[in-house]
C-alpha cells in the first residue's frame, strides 16, 4: 500500500499552491513530532472526575484541512480518547472521504523534505 499512497502523495502535491505546500509541511512536521511523543503512550489521570463517569469520551485537539487546485482534499484529526481514567492519543488522516494510515503523512513529509531539483536549477548563476 506504500507504492499506492506514494503516488496520491505526489499527485495531491502537485496540484497543491506554493503556501499551502508550505503550510502543510510546518504543520506535518508538528505533528510528527507530537505524534512521536505520543505514539503509543497511554496516561491515567484523575484529575477531570466528572468527565471519568462517561464510560468513552472523544475530544478533538486540532484539525488539519487541505484541498489543492484538482479538489482533492486531505484531513487529519489529533484526537484525545478518554475511557475512564485511561487517556489515549490518536491521529485519523482522510484523503478524499477515504481512511489511510500514518504512512500517508510519513509519505507526504518525504516528498515534502526532499529537494525540488527543476526549482534548483531554474536559478541563474551570478557573478559578483
Amino acid at each position: 500500500m506504500t507504492s499506492g499512497y506514494d503516488s496520491l502523495a505526489k499527485e495531491f502535491l502537485a496540484e497543491l499552491i506554493p503556501e499551502e505546500r508550505t503550510k502543510l509541511y510546518n504543520d506535518l512536521l508538528a505533528l510528527e513530532e507530537v505524534h512521536k511523543l505520543n505514539q503509543g503512550c497511554t496516561y491515567y489521570t484523575f484529575k477531570n472526575l466528572k468527565r471519568a463517569f462517561h464510560r468513552h469520551s472523544e475530544r478533538r485537539k486540532r484539525t488539519f484541512r487541505y484541498m489543492n487546485s484538482l479538489n482533492n482534499e486531505l484531513t487529519i484529526h489529533q484526537i484525545h480518547e478518554q475511557h475512564f481514567f485511561k487517556n489515549n492519543y490518536c491521529i485519523h488522516v482522510y484523503f478524499n472521504e477515504q481512511e489511510c494510515t500514518y504512512l500517508f503523512i510519513e509519505q507526504l513529509l518525504s516528498i515534502l523534505k526532499t529537494p525540488d531539483v527543476a526549482r534548483l536549477r531554474s536559478f541563474k548563476k551570478v557573478m559578483v
